[in-house]
């Protein structure tokens, strides 16, 4: 009868963890989902502002450009 109890109880407790242990791998799973995600958003935004920063270093390049040919007329007259 004590063998037979134990092996009840153990088998409770088994069936009662399998559960917790599946439900927080899921709670991993859609935790670690949620960071790929951020991490996907944040490297897309990442981009997005390295090409308006390039957009930037060529629109001051070009200004640049155009003051030195201004300058230089100006200096030839």
């Amino acid at each position: 009868m004590s063998k037979r109890l134990s092996f009840v109880l153990l088998s409770i407790l088994l069936a009662t963890t399998a559960g917790c242990s599946h439900r927080h791998a899921q709670e991993i799973d859609a935790r670690l989902e949620a960071a790929e995600n951020n991490a996907a958003t944040a490297r897309l935004r990442a981009d997005e502002a390295y090409n308006k920063a390039e957009q930037a270093q060529r629109a001051a390049d070009e200004a640049n450009q155009r003051a030195n040919r201004i300058t230089d007329k100006a200096k030839l007259k």
